[in-house]
């Protein structure tokens, strides 16, 4: 008899701190427990080093405490609004994120492969955003001070509480959509 898949770690936790631990060419971050101390995941920047010197970190893999492989972020490049993918490893689709015009505050539409729809709406720096599904909040991530060494080199905090009920698939969304709004996040302060 086959008993299911084991869930991963990284997606049994409803506190997460993702902790940036590079900043020069790559937007690697480790996902840690509620209390920052156990690494329940990390966050690599992949592809090619003359691609992220030239256009950034378009390309994130999320893997398990034990490293398998969860999630791949694409940023691919667009005009107007930008437009990320969230995929399976695979390669399989799980969500499309778009940023929104908005005037003081963060918004993003995030559409997973299923159709439900995700609205994350924050201040105008992107510190506290909520992840809403039809207005009940799935999700709140605060961005905090990572401490004056990290902070100094640029390095982000950000604290997810995600609501108990919420399944593994949009567990992995919101992930996605932490790394998203770091990606705007950073794309802002380049431009000015």
């Amino acid at each position: 008899m086959n008993s299911p898949a084991p869930q991963p770690v990284l997606l049994a936790h409803d506190t997460l701190v993702m902790q940036q631990i590079t900043g020069f060419m790559s937007n690697d971050f480790d996902i840690l427990d509620g209390t920052g101390e156990q690494v329940l995941g990390r966050v690599s920047t992949s592809g090619g080093g003359f691609s992220r010197l030239v256009a950034g970190s378009r390309s994130l893999d999320v893997a398990d405490a034990d490293g398998t492989p969860l999630l791949h972020v694409e940023d691919p490049l667009s005009l107007g609004f930008d437009h990320f993918r969230l995929t399976s490893p695979e390669g399989a689709p799980l969500a499309e994120v778009t940023s929104r015009f908005a005037l003081l505050s963060t918004r993003v539409s995030l559409t997973m492969a299923d159709g439900t729809d995700l609205e994350l709406s924050g201040d105008m720096l992107g510190l506290d955003v909520e992840f809403q599904v039809q207005g009940a909040v799935a999700a709140r991530v605060s961005r905090k001070w990572a401490g004056f060494s990290r902070g100094f080199l640029g390095h982000s905090r950000y604290v997810v509480v995600i609501e108990p009920t919420v399944p593994a698939q949009l567990r992995l969304a919101i992930i996605g959509g932490c790394i998203v709004l770091d990606l705007i996040r950073q794309k802002k302060q380049n431009q000015g």
